[in-house]
């Protein structure tokens, strides 16, 4: 097994690091000493175990494992690799994970971090300030720097963004230049400012996203925590942050796009529409989502992210086209897609994500499961990829990772709509959660056919079987306005279609849905009813 951490990959039987720009030239030590430190990522590797592990049956100093390391660290992005004093080390990276060697081949990595995303010259940057302390305690100062850096990190991975150098922003700290100037001088577009401020036991943490141009203030929060929760929550109140300052980004120049005639756009902005109109859940309106990202990639064929978003409407087009014969067609073109997308720029979350999606709906379970696990480590604040997540994870049987999604994915949106509260419903029907998730179709979208069926089994399983019934036949009538084939829809039809959707790998998951599932005759019923 090969290892994916970040922008690298560790391939280990070939003893090769490839990396943003293809193989990394590391002496055999140090490939030995990042091998160590990846299969204990989550541990604190002591000196004494290095040796032993690199330096077996021979007598080294501290000297030389020093020497090892900082060479090392200079072959990898900063920060990866932690010294942890009087203890040892520590990868400090992105999460690693174990990948299958002939999943890809290097060439997806070779080459790829050097084709920016198009156009490169378009590119959103941002740039955060540090965080002020407030507090009036000079020794809270590294609190402050610390939430710094960590947006700063998390906020990389968002590959449409260019985020400046923590290096570079700090240059700013403690003056009084204003943010037309400090965004002229870092190339910004944006900036990230905010403080620390202790007020008696709790803390409070205030940001806020200005955009660089103009001075104008685009979006603002502020978290209140309990001092002594404070180390507890680090974590989700830099996901909360970072996850708003994307989404503010991405919604303000998506409105600043909007407004341009359309004879200007370029492939970006072309993308950005396409982005817009993705939640009109039509075939009408996913195919004008499929020509706008067509065009775009026609204007750039090397914009991995267009690739990406074409392989989901290519998806969304064989959900929405039940008993068509071409379904098969467009499921290998939503395979194509993302393949493509993982080949321009190995390091999109986005494009692993949407090949995860392909190999699910082929039935290639494995290779699923693989690129959802990569597409986490890449980046796991972003809320849509986490949510969907959840789902894929609670279709390959692994319930406890699918509710650690769905929770990291409401920690990230609060307020994510009826969509990521099906999913939680979903989730919770497969681990036989009913009342959990009854509470949570409560706020579930109430017009597509399978989160209505589900929620039809969900009631089945609480012995409410006449709403159970009720909604079965409302979900066979959304069906039916879907239905493309040739003879009239019969009810296998519709549990094909569903199970089709809704892949379970696990023999055991589907039949316990399907147990669940109304299973008189409801078509007939509804035809009744329309009659009567």
């Amino acid at each position: 097994m090969d290892i994916h951490f970040g922008h690298y990959r560790l391939k280990r039987a070939k003893r090769q690091l490839l990396g943003p720009d293809g193989p990394v030239e590391l002496p055999a030590r140090c490939f030995d000493i990042l091998g160590t430190l990846l299969n204990k990522a989550e541990s604190v590797v002591g000196k004494t175990e290095l040796f032993d592990s690199v330096w077996p049956d021979m007598v080294v100093g501290d000297n030389t494992l020093q020497v090892q390391v900082s060479a090392l660290r200079k072959a990898l992005d900063p920060g990866m690799i932690k010294t942890v004093h009087g203890r040892g080390y520590k990868y400090a990276g992105p999460r690693p994970v174990e990948v299958d060697t002939d999943d890809f081949d290097g060439s997806e990595l070779h080459g790829s971090l050097t084709t920016d995303i198009r156009p490169a010259d378009r590119k959103t940057t941002i740039a955060v300030l540090s965080f002020s302390n407030m507090s009036g305690d000079p020794d809270q100062e590294y609190f402050s720097d610390g939430i710094t850096e960590d947006i700063i990190t998390e906020l990389s991975r968002y590959r449409p963004l260019a985020v400046v150098s923590r290096h570079s922003s700090a240059c700013f700290k403690g003056t009084t230049v204003d943010i037309k100037e400090i965004g002229k001088r870092l190339g910004a577009h944006y900036v990230v400012e905010g403080s620390v401020r202790k007020i008696g036991a709790s803390v409070r943490i205030t940001a806020q996203l200005i955009e660089a141009a103009t001075a104008r203030h685009v979006w603002a929060e502020r978290y209140d925590r309990m001092a002594r929760d404070l180390f507890a929550v680090h974590d989700e109140l830099v996901r909360r942050l970072v996850s708003a300052i994307v989404g503010q980004v991405e919604q303000h120049t998506e409105t600043r796009a909007k407004t341009k005639p359309t004879e200007s756009l370029d492939a970006y902005d072309l993308w950005l529409r396409a982005m817009h109109g993705s939640d009109v859940w039509t075939l009408d309106g996913n195919a004008a989502c499929e020509r706008l990202l067509e065009e775009a990639i026609n204007k750039d064929p090397m914009f991995a992210r267009a690739h990406a978003s074409l392989a989901f409407c290519h998806i969304r087009t064989s959900q929405m086209s039940p008993g068509s014969p071409n379904i098969r067609k467009i499921e290998e073109a939503a395979l194509r897609s993302a393949e493509q997308a993982v080949r321009l720029d190995a390091a999109e979350a986005r494009a692993h994500h949407a090949l995860g999606w392909s190999h699910l709906y082929l039935g290639e379970f494995e290779r699923a499961r693989s690129r959802f696990a990569i597409s986490a480590s890449l980046n796991p604040n972003d809320a849509s990829l986490c949510i969907d997540r959840a789902l894929a994870l609670a279709f390959l049987g692994e319930q406890d990772a699918a509710d650690e999604a769905a929770e990291i994915a409401a920690i990230l949106h609060p307020l994510g709509g009826d969509w990521f509260s099906a999913v939680r419903a979903i989730v919770h029907v497969t681990a036989k959660r009913y009342d959990a998730a009854e509470e949570c179709f409560a706020l579930a979208p109430k017009t597509w056919p399978d989160i209505l069926a589900f929620h039809a089994a969900n009631l089945t399983y609480l012995g409410d079987r006449r709403r159970a019934s009720e909604l079965m036949r409302q979900a066979l009538e959304r069906f039916d306005l879907l239905w493309c084939g040739s003879a009239p829809m019969q009810y296998e039809d519709f549990i094909s279609w569903f199970f089709h959707v809704n892949m379970f790998q696990r023999p055991v998951d589907r039949e316990h849905v399907d147990a669940g599932l109304p299973k008189a005759d409801p078509i007939a019923a509804a035809r009744h009813d329309a009659q009567g």
